[in-house]
């Protein structure tokens, strides 16, 4: 199966070096990030709101447009939990993930080494545990 562009398969309706969106971005138009910041005081509202949540109590949030209400004005122990997982993961970085990788000298057979392989690498294990030698 290939993946070029040609004229049996149809993958791309452009010629080669030309762009899908040759103008780009319409000028005036804001990204995403910028209008959550511009409209929710820099993202403290929504803090704010999460903070509610994994206390909680309900947000006092303004409805959408079109958005209906909830029925149960309760927050669910699911809700406050990934509350406060973001609360966490944003105010203090995820937590490193641990990896458990297997690597010892045990785990790969020395018998295919040669003897001269062998003698160097005890060699290079000594010095490495006398230290780096100081010449004057």
């Amino acid at each position: 199966m290939t993946t070029t562009n040609n004229a049996n398969n149809n993958l791309s309706p452009w010629q080669p070096g030309q762009s899908g969106n040759p103008s780009g971005r319409p000028r005036g138009t804001r990204d995403l990030a910028s209008y959550v910041l511009e409209t929710t005081d820099g993202g403290k509202e929504l803090v704010d709101a999460l903070v509610s949540i994994a206390r909680g109590v309900m947000p006092n949030v303004a409805a959408q447009k079109g958005s209906r209400p909830r029925k149960d004005q309760q927050v669910r122990p699911a809700d406050q939990l990934k509350a406060i997982e973001m609360l966490l993961d944003r105010g203090f970085g995820r937590s490193p993930q641990q990896l458990d990788i297997a690597h010892s000298v045990t785990d790969r057979p020395l018998a295919h080494l040669s003897d001269e392989t062998l003698r160097l690498l005890v060699e290079s294990a000594r010095q490495l545990e006398e230290g780096p030698e100081v010449v004057d």
